[in-house]
C-alpha cells in the first residue's frame, strides 16, 4: 500500500479506503461505463491495482491499472468528481499511478480516452505510430443492455 499527499488531498492504493458507492455512482455516469452494475465494478476493483483520491477521507476520484505487475498496464476508469475538477487533481492522480514502483520498467502502458487526451499527452502518452498495431473488440453501451 502506498500513499501520496498534496495539500489536504490523498492518493492511496489501500483498497480498504475505496468507497464502492462513489466509484459505482460516478462510473455509471461516464461515456465508457454508462449503466455498469455494482457487482461488475466490485469485480473490476478486486482484479486491479486501484488508486483512490480523497479529501479528508471522502473519496473524490479514482483510477486503476489492469496489469500483470511486470510488463504491461492499462489505465482505466479515471475520474475526479465534478466539484473537484479544474484543480489539477486528475493529472496528479495519474502522476501518482505513473510513480508507482516498477511502472517505469513496464514495456507498455495503454489507455483509451475521448474525454481528456490533452491530459495524457502532457504525461507522455502518444497515439500509436502504426494504426494497425492495436486491435480490439469494442462493445459500447454493453452495460445498458439488459438480459431479457
Amino acid at each position: 500500500m502506498l500513499n501520496w499527499t498534496k495539500d489536504n488531498y490523498l492518493v492511496s492504493t489501500d483498497d480498504s479506503l475505496l468507497q464502492l458507492d462513489v466509484i459505482h455512482q460516478n462510473l455509471t455516469r461516464t461515456t465508457w461505463a454508462a449503466g455498469i452494475d455494482a457487482a461488475t465494478v466490485r469485480n473490476a476493483i478486486a482484479h486491479s491495482l486501484n488508486f483512490g483520491l480523497y479529501d479528508d477521507g471522502r473519496q473524490i476520484g479514482y483510477a486503476r491499472f489492469i496489469t500483470d505487475h511486470a510488463t504491461f498496464a492499462y489505465v482505466a476508469d479515471v475520474f475526479v468528481i465534478e466539484a473537484y475538477r479544474g484543480k489539477g487533481l486528475g493529472r496528479w492522480l495519474v502522476e501518482c499511478m505513473l510513480a508507482y514502483p516498477g511502472v517505469d520498467r513496464y514495456r507498455r502502458l495503454l489507455l483509451a480516452t475521448t474525454s481528456a487526451p490533452w491530459l495524457y499527452e502532457k504525461l507522455g502518452f502518444t497515439t500509436p505510430d502504426n494504426p494497425k498495431l492495436f486491435w480490439h473488440i469494442n462493445r459500447p453501451g454493453i452495460y445498458r443492455q439488459r438480459p431479457e
